[in-house]
């Protein structure tokens, strides 16, 4: 596979040679994922190769490549980033098109509407110092110097080429041009390759193969015309095209049909994989819980609202701002989910505290221990002792459902001009469905059948009740049936995970895989409600399986200490320090590094000399020209030069979104200023260098307050970000072991016991030389734990300390290894940036020595994580604890002294962080000596 051949060439390359160009980074909104990163770096090589090529004189086909991406992994974002590359490449047309009209929407909101909560890219787009903007367009223009993008279905395509009409996007029109097309869901784009070869053979140059595509176009035309009218017609201009065809196609899609046909196919074309099972595993999704029951109807609705007010009850109590849990309830038929509205608005409207009875039952639920996916009554415990806990009774459960489960608050895809066969969606619903995360969006509750199967973007989905019973199993080709696949299909919308903060970990990803405890937890669960009936839960399993979405090897895992460790720990030290807000975070002044920084450098074109030298500034060669002939100026300017009335309206344009960086009440919490005017001042002296065709006075207010924009994002809120530490760590102090563990006292022992949830694979190498290093560890008499899972890295530390074993008997009374499973956490000094060192290393000196304790910290790291760019904080945070604690800063507790010891990263191959530690550790080694 092409992305196979890629990505081994990385480890060859210089990585300078395929870096995504700051253009591309500084015009996105969001920051790349990992695999996006890779998608594109993986695209930049290919590039570079196929510029070689065409450099050489070589005939390369127009470019083709498939980005095969989880269902939810950013695909989209990518998309920005190479409408972004392209447009820096002088491609001016775009063409995104899809199969069904509701995945065009949410796409032209994500490009176009700089208002929506999921616009993709930054406020303002500047390339080369110029202001970019996005156009949506039905027809392309030979003026614009914008990105333009029309936005179609393959249907509607289809038609504009095969009939001449009034905004058609004629053909002849189209091949004239240079086109980036992309096409979302493009597994549709191969039907014609994976139901039969020959049916692909048959499509002849004549677009009139098929005709106009009308509304009650059967479902396999629609399909058979992608490949022909998009590939042949547009991309490959019916082969008429004489010189290089510049034009390109980008498919995404989640799913590759798995024929060799396609295969075949795509075998030079996919330039990223990123499968769900991937995406499952970065810990971008929630669990997936199986919710089967022998309720009634009536019941198993009334346990979705319960869990729905919990989540609710949660979110609320840790402060997460607009959470919003939705239900999504799916029937088998169009006129049975009309029914079930019905009902279900019956049953909100008078529902009572009695109704819950039966829900006390739920908490003696059972779940198979060799299935941790199906749900068991731990989380109805959780909710019994949270209404005990609170004194909250069932009343105000059912006011939380009477109130937020109106008419109003409900959708049913199935607008009134729909069928009774085919669901349909009215604008507003479509906008509704495509913004359930925002704070103004009102829906709590989805009727469907099969109307959000595909193409829907939805975080905060949390339940799937099914309605019906039955199963639809295909005995025949031993595979699940079309219901079965529909239902994982609407699984695989809702497990997207839901961002929120929560104290410093990443919000985008699980926080809790290996805190089952944590009330927190719940929010990371996605539940499917449906029937006792083992044989469809089986199915369903294997279903979900078979996509990634659950792993089969899942399983829990518990570290306890030894047993006949657990007295020594009870009566040790160890060294903590918190997390606090930082009282020096307001800054009073810039920086005084900060007014030493290159001015702001910006270029303004007006024309207003350039039209008499009849020049052209997209062109290099003019703009040197005009360089050179001394039109260009440059004059370097202070901020507060620039018009008053044009900086308060600049701020005022970056100030309508209160999650904006320079949102007044954000700007107060990093700055002494009480005023816009006190930030201005605050900003007074920057400067900014400024070339033109025109005098300073002359620069149009519009070029003016589109350079201050970009002068506030792009340079202040760039380097003051910097600067901003809204936490600090505290000093070190000694605490008791016993008091910093969660511990449970069992018959006057204590038991330091952790529970974790990880993904476990018997036929995995790995898998095996864990379990064979746990098992030897079981019988060592310094390794604290009764179980271990790691790293090959931290294997590596394993084996390093066993070859030390014997010197380190020698040198001291005793020593220990813990490793910190997760659950003890130190501050960065500087910042309060926190991380949970991976080994504690527990020396006890001589008796007759007044050090006798040592604390050290021992962090195994792979090279490419120990630079500045990634973790190499952490290094210096360690270094700066030795400075501060370490072998001369003696802590007395009672009679006996303790010592803080951090120890540079462990690396088994790179020589010289292999040299650094061994030096280090040498000196742990010779304390006693």
């Amino acid at each position: 596979m092409l992305y196979e051949k890629i990505e081994n060439q990385k480890e060859v390359l210089d990585e300078d040679s395929y870096t995504i160009p700051d253009y591309i980074t500084n015009n996105l909104r969001y920051p790349l994922y990992d695999w996006q990163k890779t998608a594109l770096e993986n695209f930049l090589i290919h590039e570079k190769s196929r510029q070689k090529k065409i450099s050489k004189g070589e005939v390369v086909p127009p470019n083709h490549l498939m980005f095969n991406m989880a269902t939810g992994s950013g695909k989209t974002l990518v998309m920005a980033a190479l409408i972004l590359y392209y447009y820096k490449q002088g491609y001016r047309n775009f063409i995104f098109f899809v199969n069904q009209n509701a995945i065009l929407g949410k796409t032209q909101a994500n490009f176009i509407d700089n208002t929506h909560n999921k616009y993709l890219f930054s406020e303002n787009i500047v390339i080369d110092g110029v202001r970019v903007k996005i156009r949506e367009v039905e027809l392309f223009s030979n003026s614009c110097d914008d990105i333009q993008i029309k936005f179609t279905t393959i249907q509607k395509l289809h038609n504009d080429i095969y009939k001449e009409g009034e905004n058609a996007l004629l053909l002849s029109d189209l091949q004239k041009r240079d086109v980036v097309l992309f096409g979302d869901e493009a597994h549709h784009l191969n039907a014609s390759t994976s139901k039969n070869k020959s049916a692909a053979n048959e499509l002849t140059d004549d677009i009139s193969f098929i005709g106009e595509l009308k509304d009650s176009a059967k479902l396999e035309d629609i399909e058979r015309s992608w490949e022909h009218t998009v590939r042949h017609c547009i991309l490959e201009k019916d082969g008429k095209t004489t010189g290089v065809n510049k034009n390109v196609l980008l498919e995404f899609s989640a799913t590759i049909p798995n024929t060799d046909d396609v295969k075949e196919k795509y075998e030079d074309k996919i330039i990223s994989k990123f499968e769900l099972k991937d995406f499952v595993e970065a810990g971008c999704t929630k669990h997936i819980r199986l919710v089967r029951s022998n309720l009634e109807l009536r019941e198993r609705i009334l346990q979705a609202l319960l869990l729905n007010w919990y989540r609710y009850a949660i979110a609320t109590k840790y402060g997460i701002a607009n959470f919003k849990p939705v239900i999504l309830f799916r029937s088998k038929s169009i006129e049975e989910s009309k029914a079930d509205y019905q009902k279900f608005l019956e049953l909100c409207k008078n529902v009572k505290a009695e109704d819950f009875d039966f829900a006390k039952k739920l908490s003696k639920i059972k779940s198979d221990d060799q299935d941790p996916y199906n749900l068991d009554g731990r989380i109805f415990e959780r909710i019994a002792v949270y209404l005990k806990e609170n004194n909250i009774s069932f009343e105000t459960v059912a006011q939380y459902i009477r109130e937020n489960f109106k008419k109003r608050n409900l959708i049913i895809t199935n607008s009134k001009d729909g069928t009774k066969t085919k669901e349909r969606t009215t604008s507003e619903q479509d906008r509704l469905l495509n913004s359930l995360e925002d704070s103004n969006n009102h829906i709590r509750a989805i009727f469907t059948v099969q109307r959000l199967t595909e193409g829907w973007d939805v975080l905060n989905l949390y339940d799937i009740v099914r309605l019906y019973e039955g199963r639809d199993m295909d005995f025949h080709n031993k595979k699940a049936g079309n219901s079965t696949t529909s239902e994982v299909q609407l699984i695989g919308r809702g497990v997207r995970s839901y961002p929120f903060s929560y104290k410093d970990k990443e919000k985008n990803r699980r926080k809790f895989d290996d805190d089952l405890q944590n009330e927190l937890r719940v929010l990371e669960e996605f539940y499917f409600h449906s029937d006792e009936d083992h044989r469809y839960i089986s199915e369903l399993s294997a279903e979900l399986k078979n996509r990634g979405l659950i792993q089969e090897k899942r399983t829990q895992k518990v570290f306890s200490v030894k047993e006949n460790k657990k007295e020594e720990l009870k009566g040790m030290y160890l060294f903590v320090n918190e997390q606090k807000d930082n009282p020096e975070r307001r800054l009073k002044t810039l920086p005084e590094d900060f007014k030493t920084l290159p001015p702001f450098e910006a270029k303004i074109l007006t024309n207003i000399y350039s039209e008499v030298q009849s020049v052209d500034f997209s062109k290099k060669e003019d703009e040197r020209y005009v360089a050179e002939s001394g039109i260009l100026s440059t004059t370097t300017k202070l901020f507060s030069e620039i018009p008053l009335h044009i900086r308060q309206k600049a701020f005022h344009r970056l100030n309508t979104n209160p999650q904006n960086y320079f949102c007044f009440e954000n700007l107060r919490k990093r700055f002494s200023v009480e005023s816009t005017d006190d930030f201005f001042d605050f900003l007074k002296d920057v400067k900014i260098s400024i070339t033109s065709d025109s005098k300073f006075d002359e620069i149009p207010n519009k070029k003016l307050l589109s350079l201050c924009e970009d002068f506030l994002v792009n340079h202040i809120q760039k380097e003051l970000e910097s600067y901003d530490k809204p936490f600090i760590g505290t000093d070190f102090h000694l605490v008791k072991f016993s008091d910093l563990f969660t511990l449970d006292e069992e018959k006057g022992k204590i038991s330091f016991t952790k529970e974790k949830m990880i993904l476990m694979d018997d036929s995995n190498s790995e898998t095996q030389e864990n379990k064979n290093l746990e098992a030897e560890l079981k019988n060592t008499n310094w390794y604290m734990l009764d179980s271990f899972w790691g790293t090959s890295e931290e294997r590596k530390l394993i084996e390093f300390i066993k070859s030390h074993e014997s010197n380190l008997e020698e040198k001291y009374d005793s020593f220990q290894l813990l490793r910190n499973e997760e659950v003890y956490k130190i501050f960065d000094f500087d910042t309060g940036r926190g991380f949970q060192p991976d080994f504690l290393l527990l020396l006890h000196g001589k008796q007759d020595e007044q050090n006798a304790y040592y604390q050290v910290f021992i962090e195994p790291k792979g090279k490419h994580l120990a630079g500045d760019d990634n973790d190499g904080w952490k290094e210096n945070f360690l270094q700066e604890i030795t400075n501060r604690y370490g072998f001369e800063k003696i802590v007395m507790e009672k009679s006996s002294g303790y010592v803080l010891i951090g120890l540079p990263f462990f690396n088994s191959e790179d020589y010289e962080m292999k040299a650094k530690f061994d030096n280090s550790f040498e000196k742990i080694s010779n304390i006693q000596g």
